[in-house]
């Protein structure tokens, strides 16, 4: 939900629906006005209209024909005039409507005097009560006022409210269709930040927009095109250099024995390990084929290949999890993981394998020192070497950068921490499904 309130298209849309509800608003309340207006004026005619005829057909008569005369004149639904002791008998309105304000300002101002306006609410009907003074007499004029009252919902309304409905729908349209290249633009962003290559994002939108696809899908193009030409440079480098530090380890072991032949024979495994680094760094940009991989069975398998190689190392099984990965890129990470624990920690190395019902969580800790905290972040840059050890332990600086891409292609995370039983640890989160996601900072 706060995602949703916090997009473009919730914006746009929310923009437009307000400024649609704004002017219907005032719209109406103008029309509301107006009307107002209009029926005050014919109230207004109406009334004076009434006390002319009844004051040119009371002029002439006696007082008793009067009364005659307004008894047939006084009929229910029509104006009638009625003498100034009828109120006692009346319940009023403690206020008074608008229309029987307007009413009453047009009378006080065209009469020239105050004039007293009562709202009588009956059961079925409704009447402006108007004292007024008729041949020298006070009476009370009452008007009904039924037809001057709008009905509840008035066609006004309901077309204000049906406008307003097709122009929020309209206004969602019309954001949706601004946003949906930029959401489009955001997917393929997603992909290539996880190391895959997207697919062109068709031009589309506003001209602003589709501009910006054509710059980012050619962005795209020249990122993979420099990814490519990278990975062929490491990659036909370090097969040439395979060639020359073979033939040169086999001179080595053939010349006899002196003091140097061991440390010559070390300092070319380790040109060789470096090579295999460089080439497992280039394989780690290549998208491969996804296949079910049971994990415990894997960390199994590396774990006895370094204990055959005489290192003190153990695997805890607190699952036996099967998640869709590329199983060689795995080994890889994990081969890596050893390798920098019994280079630069202290034994014993300890691998474990956990699951719950979305993750597998991959651990590796010793009992060294590990990473300082404020170095866990550049530790896993390529190239990137901790200054403690430059230049005394022959390596490239690629393990941990091949590790957090592989994680990162596989949709994991990885964090670079201090394990709870002492000494250091790398925990590595992947999901049981096979998406791709961002890789997250270590802590």
């Amino acid at each position: 939900m706060r995602r949703l309130l916090g997009s473009l298209f919730f914006r746009l849309a929310l923009l437009v629906v307000l400024v649609v509800l704004a002017s219907q608003a005032f719209t109406l309340w103008m029309s509301a006005r107006q009307r107002e207006h209009l029926l005050a004026d014919q109230l207004y005619a109406q009334v004076i209209d009434t006390l002319a005829d009844l004051e040119g057909a009371l002029d002439n008569l006696t007082p008793l024909q009067r009364v005659d005369f307004l008894i047939a004149y006084n009929r229910p639904g029509f104006p009638r005039l009625l003498p100034a002791a009828s109120r006692q008998d009346q319940r009023f309105l403690t206020s008074l409507p608008s229309l029987g304000q307007s009413l009453q300002e047009r009378l006080s101002l065209g009469m020239n005097e105050p004039v007293t306006v009562l709202w009588a609410q009956q059961t079925e009907r409704q009447e402006i009560w108007l004292d007024v003074q008729v041949i020298g007499q006070r009476y009370w004029l009452v008007m009904p006022v039924g037809r001057y009252i709008p009905p509840s919902v008035s066609p006004v309304l309901l077309g204000g409210l049906l406008f307003s409905l097709l122009a929020i729908l309209a206004a969602s349209v019309l954001a949706w269709r601004v946003t949906r290249p930029l959401t489009d633009l955001a997917h393929a962003a997603r992909q290539l930040e996880s190391g895959y290559k997207p697919e062109p994002v068709p031009p589309s939108g506003p001209s602003e927009v589709r501009v910006l696809a054509k710059r980012f899908n050619r962005m795209a193009e020249a990122l993979d095109d420099a990814a490519r030409e990278r990975r062929l440079m490491l990659a036909g480098l370090s097969h040439d250099l395979r060639t020359p530090l073979t033939r040169l380890k086999l001179t080595v072991e053939l010349q006899q024995n002196s003091q140097d032949k061991d440390d010559m024979l070390a300092d070319i495994d380790e040109l060789s390990r470096i090579v295999r680094q460089f080439v497992d760094f280039a394989r780690s940009e290549e998208t491969s084929r996804r296949e079910p991989v049971a994990l415990a069975e894997l960390a199994a398998s590396v774990v006895a290949r370094f204990r055959r190689e005489g290192m003190e190392v153990g695997l805890r099984r607190g699952a036996e999890p099967e998640i869709e990965a590329d199983a060689l890129a795995l080994e890889r990470l994990l081969t890596n993981l050893i390798e920098n624990a019994r280079r630069y920690g202290r034994p014993p190395v300890r691998v474990g394998v956990d699951a719950d019902m979305t993750t597998v969580t991959l651990t590796v800790s010793d009992r060294g020192s590990g990473i300082a905290p404020a170095q866990r972040e550049n530790a896993l840059a390529p190239f990137e070497r901790l200054a403690e050890h430059r230049g005394t332990d022959g390596g490239s600086g690629l393990g941990l950068a091949i590790v957090a891409r592989i994680v990162k292609q596989h949709g994991g995370a990885l964090f670079l921490e201090d394990a709870p039983e002492g000494g250091f640890r790398v925990r590595i989160t992947l999901p049981q499904a096979a998406t791709p996601a961002t890789l997250l900072p270590a802590p």
